[in-house]
């Protein structure tokens, strides 16, 4: 009974750093695809009439149907093809667990187009950056919600110590081990990340942070503020708005992509 009680526990707090609050559409939209080595599958809901695409980055745990309210919105739809993932060791992709952030971020790399924005919430966030690091000359924008960023501020908390080891490893849920298994080395993984140059990043970014974000710090999207270029960055501090931002506001959220996504494409036209 203890156990049990104490495995709650831990669950709670686990859950509480990812993707709990699911989308509020319930209808299917898009189709499911994979990629070409079946690592990664994808949501997608395709635009022929633009070259844009939107790519959606989930935090941990999470899932690609987190993001229905956005790919079922009709001003993004219209605009680009809309494609939400689950990242590796989630949802319908490959189920092993992988920490490290660049692995994640190659996952990604065969959705990629020349006109590509991604939108990454949490850990999703760190990975985004990761992706446009690596492939700068196609992506376009980037919009990071209440990210992980700080090394400082991600060292794991005493749930995760507990969710790593039996008995209570052996009574949580396999998204909720694997998302562990993410959270034990982050700190080392922002490390690495933040040891790259994001100065060069030359894409509009937009950093959007619940001023009440009791799970990623704000402090997260301050350190990151340090990082990226003052001339193509802002940062948006919600008021009155925690973690799950990306949920609760997603008028908030569609506004700021709509604003990188129109400018991607008003590019496009004038170079036609």
């Amino acid at each position: 009974m203890k156990l049990r009680y104490l495995s709650m526990i831990v669950c709670l707090f686990l859950t509480s750093c990812g993707q709990t609050i699911h989308s509020k559409t319930n209808l299917t939209v898009g189709e499911i695809k994979k990629t070409p080595n079946k690592e990664v599958t994808y949501l997608e809901v395709t635009q022929p009439h633009t070259d844009s695409q939107i790519i959606f980055i989930h935090g941990s745990p999470g899932e690609k149907e987190g993001y229905l309210d956005y790919l079922s919105k009709t001003e993004l739809q219209s605009k680009a093809t809309l494609i939400s993932i689950d990242r590796i060791g989630f949802g319908q992709s490959k189920l092993t667990p992988e920490p490290s952030i660049i692995a994640q971020a190659q996952a990604i790399a065969p959705l990629l187009s020349q006109n590509t924005i991604l939108v990454g919430h949490s850990l999703g966030g760190p990975i985004a950056l990761q992706v446009a690091l690596l492939y700068p000359e196609q992506i376009k924008g980037m919009i990071i919600v209440a990210p992980a960023f700080d090394p400082s501020l991600e060292e794991p908390k005493w749930y995760n110590w507990l969710a790593a080891y039996p008995p209570v490893s052996w009574v949580l849920s396999e998204p909720m081990l694997t998302s562990n298994k993410e959270m034990m080395p982050l700190a080392d993984e922002l490390t690495k990340l933040a040891e790259k140059n994001w100065n060069n990043l030359n894409m509009p970014i937009t950093l959007i942070h619940g001023e009440e974000d009791s799970i990623a710090d704000p402090r997260n999207s301050l350190f990151a503020m340090k990082l990226l270029p003052e001339s193509n960055t802002k940062l948006i501090m919600a008021q009155r708005e925690g973690h799950f931002v990306l949920w609760q506001n997603v008028e908030l959220i569609s506004r700021e992509i709509e604003l990188i996504l129109d400018r991607v494409n008003a590019i496009n036209l004038s170079l036609e």
